[in-house]
């Protein structure tokens, strides 16, 4: 059975208790010392963020209300909370929550439901409280963190706060795998979320910072993978085409030393920038595949590793590689003798816990053949697509049995038509998720359980899963119109339209855009109102232009696949509210 075990968290936000009794209450007469949530809960008493009832009870499985969370979280962050009128129709001075609920308001952390109402008596969920936690004590975090449980959709309104809340470790899934993102809050995990993002120091426990790091590098048309160790020690497996284009993709993540260099095989887009590397980044040992070459590339590349002093290893199958007693680096195969380099290719299986990832470099059917056929341990939650997701590997029944979830294409602008799109199609049917270097680095970090991925300053972003074509939907909640349609889409100028054809302007905030090829995502700004009857145009790649109300700017980088690339539109809530193929 496949191990998804994604460290992602997120705390909640707006969860309150009541204000009835005397601030710094902490002994509750239902709240003992075996409470997994204690420490939280005397924590926020003794700092009057949290009280009690009138019977000195805790009542920590009750449900915590949007007027409650928004007390605690008010005194959490040193609000006045003098009762006063609000823009709320339903929040006036009568009620003790008022204050708070109109200062969170107006600092923009919390919000109401589209008919204008805040519903004060409402309960918070897991959703809601990220939303505002995020918003509350990570307001300047990167929207960075791809979310894998399986109930969180990246079209919901909840998905970026959940993903970056998750990076700070305050609180993870259930065991099941899922987050549970509509289940009420109660008290207890309110206290447990809110003293966690107010004091992480003290209350943040199981993250484990000294973890394993497998950086897939944009390096163009080529292979370039960064691996640290836990210890410390480093590894690069094969160094791109050019040197210039190695260096950048280092000088990115930080890397001035590299340790060991592995060279999977010797074409040039795998060790054009070797020399370049060993020459400047103080290797000390290198390990090749024994196949030779006669290009100037190669004498280069043997030439440095003898004017450096590293030492110098032909590896064989079964060879243990890495440098740190926690990973397992596996030489799956090699062959020395291969009629074709690429199918001579160093195939790795490094391992960290649960977690696998399996480097195949350019090896072709053949060689999957064989490593099914003698029983090799091929599973992995990641593959690195072999040879730049070309026609000549990445088989249907190679796919079934490495079951990944995440494939990882190592490709640039190039004449060879890589990725293959039948590659491509297999990858989607065997139900994993491809992402290409295209778009950016892509890192795995992991403490051998769970594991996060990031692609630069983006969330990593695969390829979806092959959906029907839906009708236009309507939302459902009264709120949302319809009338919305995407009414025009160029692949070659990347421009898509969207008409409100109804007889009601509609806020676009929160309001979404889907490239579904590439699985990219655009937001609507904040604020945005698509007049009833008016067009606004979303642009992307080199003629991009932003003049609001009639374009908007998604990105100077070209987000839509010339060869198709069907468009969604969803509402706030995520609702597909019409899809154009």
């Amino acid at each position: 059975m496949k191990k998804i075990s994604i460290i992602l968290v997120f705390i909640l936000v707006l969860s309150g208790f009541s204000a009835t009794t005397t601030l710094g209450t902490n002994n509750f007469s239902d709240l003992s010392d075996s409470n997994r949530f204690y420490d939280e809960i005397q924590y926020l008493a003794e700092d009057g963020i949290i009280t009690g009832f009138p019977d000195n009870s805790f009542r920590p499985k009750g449900n915590v209300t949007r007027g409650q969370a928004a007390i605690m979280l008010g005194r959490a962050l040193g609000y006045d909370g003098t009762p006063r009128d609000s823009d709320f129709p339903d929040v006036d001075s009568s009620q003790v929550s008022s204050g708070y609920i109109e200062e969170a308001a107006e600092n923009g952390i919390i919000n109401g439901y589209p008919d204008g109402t805040y519903r004060p008596g409402a309960t918070v969920t897991r959703a809601e409280m990220s939303i505002i936690l995020q918003r509350a004590f990570y307001p300047e975090a990167k929207e960075n963190h791809f979310v894998l449980f399986p109930d969180v959709s990246e079209n919901m309104q909840s998905y970026e706060a959940i993903g970056i809340i998750g990076s700070y470790g305050v609180v993870q899934g259930y065991t099941d795998g899922t987050f549970r993102p509509y289940v009420n809050l109660n008290r207890e995990q309110f206290s447990a979320f809110l003293a966690r993002a107010i004091n992480p120091a003290e209350f943040v426990t199981g993250v484990d910072y000294e973890r394993l790091q497998v950086s897939f590098l944009d390096v163009g048309q080529g292979d370039a993978i960064y691996i640290e160790y836990p210890n410390g020690e480093n590894v690069l497996v094969d160094a791109a085409r050019y040197a210039s284009t190695i260096e950048t993709a280092l000088e990115v993540i930080g890397v001035e030393q590299i340790d060991t260099f592995i060279a999977t095989h010797p074409d040039a887009d795998h060790i054009g920038g070797a020399a370049h590397v060993i020459g400047n980044y103080g290797v000390t040992h290198v390990i090749d595949s024994g196949q030779t070459h006669t290009t100037q590339t190669y004498i280069d590349y043997l030439e440095t590793i003898d004017a450096s002093g590293a030492t110098f290893e032909v590896t064989e199958i079964g060879d243990e590689l890495s440098e740190d007693p926690e990973v397992s680096v596996e030489v799956l195969f090699v062959d020395s003798d291969a009629a074709d380099l690429n199918d001579g290719s160093i195939v790795l299986k490094v391992t960290h816990g649960v977690n696998e990832y399996l480097l195949t470099g350019d090896a072709g059917y053949e060689v999957e053949e064989q490593l099914m056929a003698e029983g090799a341990d091929i599973n992995a939650d990641v593959l690195k697509v072999s040879h730049h997701g070309s026609d000549t590997a990445t088989s249907a029944e190679f796919l079934a049995e490495v079951d990944p979830i995440f494939s990882i294409l190592s490709v640039g602008n190039n004449a060879y038509g890589h990725p293959d799109s039948d590659v491509l199609e297999r990858i989607l049917t065997s139900g994993s998720a491809y992402i290409s270097t295209e778009e950016g680095s892509i890192h795995f970090f992991d403490d051998g359980e769970q594991y996060e991925i990031y692609q630069n300053d983006q969330v990593a972003e695969p390829a979806p899963e092959p959906t029907p074509d839906p009708n236009p939907v309507d939302p459902g909640d009264g709120q949302i119109s319809d009338a919305l349609t995407i009414t025009g889409k160029n692949l070659q100028t990347e421009v898509v339209t969207v008409k409100n054809n109804g007889t009601t302007n509609v806020d676009m905030t929160n309001w979404t855009l889907l490239s579904t090829v590439g699985n990219q995502t655009y937001t609507f700004p904040d604020g945005f109102v698509l007049q009833a009857g008016a067009s606004v145009n979303i642009t992307a790649g080199a003629n991009a232009v932003h003049n609001p109300p009639s374009s908007l700017e998604w990105s100077g980088a070209y987000i839509w696949n010339n060869d198709g690339d069907a468009a969604e539109l969803y509402g706030p809530n995520g609702s597909l509210v019409h899809r154009l193929p």
